[in-house]
């Protein structure tokens, strides 16, 4: 018998895509290294989402825009996403889905931040180094600093509402910038992902491990 779906993972496409992230490629490496096949799945358009969520507790967003006005789907992903957060659903964002709901009051209050045209921006991707925060958590009890390669997005438009547990930050013209984070919103838990700008955030061994820990706090294993 087949194991049934767990995981949807929103792989942006069009209007929830950008010239700059390839999000095919690092969906599907995400796929790889939180579930099987038969557990995993992968809709590419919010029409699509609404049905592959029934039965499913764990949305992953691996999407982006290049835009900063909102659109009709927007709209209906909002609609989505309030129903499968009042029913408990999880949430795992990662790197530019800060960007992909351009001023959508939902999405800023699930996962806690989103990107500022104003003021949010990344040094130059590269190697770098991701320091654990101080802050003790189910998820990196255990794990420590590690190097990758990627972008660090940089002065998001931060939630202030103190529920923000940083994991992992990294350092920027002498500041801290959380850039890994866990929070619960009603009955639900969420974790923003700030790494994976593409597949070479994922040869790191560091993140590798953080995403299964990650995955394993959001189904509630540990």
């Amino acid at each position: 018998m087949a194991q049934p779906i767990e995981t949807i993972i929103f792989s942006g496409e069009g209007p929830y895509a950008d010239p700059w992230h390839p999000l095919a490629d690092t969906s599907a490496k995400i796929a790889e290294i939180v579930g099987d096949a038969s557990s995993v799945a992968t809709v590419t358009s919010i029409s699509q989402l609404d049905t592959a969520l029934n039965g499913v507790d764990l949305l992953v967003v691996n999407a982006s825009a290049n835009r900063a006005t909102p659109i009709a789907e927007d709209d209906d992903f909002a609609r989505i996403l309030d129903a499968f957060l009042a029913r408990g659903g999880n949430v795992l964002a990662t790197h530019s889905a800060t960007i992909a709901f351009p001023r959508l009051p939902i999405w800023r209050s699930t996962i806690g931040a989103v990107w500022d045209y104003d003021k949010t921006f990344h040094p130059p991707i590269g190697q770098t180094l991701i320091r654990r925060s101080g802050v003790e958590h189910p998820i990196v009890d255990g794990l420590g600093d590690f190097e990758v390669h990627d972008e660090r997005f940089t002065n998001l438009d931060l939630v202030d509402d103190g529920s923000i547990e940083p994991l992992y930050v990294h350092e920027e013209k002498g500041a801290s910038h959380p850039l890994v984070w866990a929070r619960i919103v009603g009955s639900s838990r969420v974790i923003y992902d700030g790494l994976g700008h593409d597949l070479r955030s994922y040869e790191s061994p560091g993140h590798v491990d953080l995403l299964r820990r990650t995955v394993s706090w959001l189904r509630h294993h540990i």
